[in-house]
């Protein structure tokens, strides 16, 4: 029996992760509305790299464009915290510079191939190779700074400045490693995620339930648990070395504010271990 297909109402309403899990399960019909509805919001996204007007009748950026915003409806992963269309932005602009790369590569391997003697049986393998590895370099460079710019655009919606990042890390090492984990908390927990995403805030009262922090402590470092995690909910693969987020896992629990182990990172309302002294 043939799917029937639902229509398409876009509204500041419209809960876009439902839609694209109902474009997921084959409504194809709604993944080209979508796909048309968001042309601004690709061509902005492939603008942002190519740092110029693009033409979505003539540049080839364009088209690359609305393959990588269907490539992100396909692979879109709601559990894993981001929200759609900064998933899909990201995806966008790596696209776009792959796309810039290989075309100079292949600007530069022609080069090389019209200089290449005809008769040496090398035929210019060390430059070809050479050229192969910088274009590697070249975009991984590019890769990293796309997500630092895409950071610094994360960053602003909830206020804070990418260059003030230093100022809001806390001083000491276990101060640190435990603002870490409650961004990491914040992250993997659905509600506080979603909380966090729709409302750019740090769900203070729901965060309460997990952690023996007083609202004072995680108001003082709200930028700082701020950063930390959309830096866990976003997909920044080169970003993520650059800071040590991970630092927190060589220690397993959350302290409390006097420096005891609290154990697991369930709230007292919900664990099954609640006897075992949970948060």
């Amino acid at each position: 029996m043939q799917r029937k297909e639902k229509p398409l109402h876009t509204t500041e309403h419209q809960n876009l992760h439902e839609l694209i899990e109902r474009i997921q399960q084959g409504e194809d019909i709604l993944r080209n509305e979508l796909i048309a509805n968001y042309r601004p919001f690709i061509g902005t996204s492939v603008s942002k790299v190519c740092k110029r007007y693009i033409d979505q009748n003539h540049d080839e950026e364009f088209s690359i464009g609305l393959e990588a915003f269907n490539e992100a409806i396909s692979h879109y992963t709601r559990s894993k915290g981001s929200s759609f269309l900064s998933f899909a932005d990201l995806v966008i602009r790596r696209r776009i510079i792959d796309f810039i790369r290989k075309s100079k590569q292949k600007i530069a391997l022609v080069s090389l191939d019209e200089h290449t003697d005809p008769e040496s049986n090398d035929h210019n393998v060390w430059d070809v190779q050479a050229a192969v590895e910088q274009y590697q370099q070249e975009k991984e460079a590019d890769y990293r700074r796309e997500e630092i710019l895409h950071y610094k655009d994360r960053l602003s919606e909830y206020g804070i400045a990418l260059e003030e990042l230093p100022d809001y890390t806390p001083r000491h090492t276990d101060a640190r490693i435990n603002m870490i984990k409650i961004a990491r908390m914040i992250a993997e927990q659905q509600d506080l995620r979603e909380t966090f995403l729709t409302k750019k805030k740090i769900p203070v009262k729901y965060l309460l339930q997990y952690i023996s922090f007083s609202r004072k402590t995680i108001e003082r470092n709200r930028n700082y648990i701020v950063a930390i995690t959309l830096i866990f909910i976003e997909d920044y693969r080169y970003l993520r070395s650059y800071i040590q987020v991970d630092e927190a896992d060589e220690r397993g629990e959350v302290l409390d504010e006097e420096g005891n182990c609290n154990g697991s990172a369930e709230p007292a309302a919900y664990s099954h271990d609640a006897e075992r002294g949970v948060l």
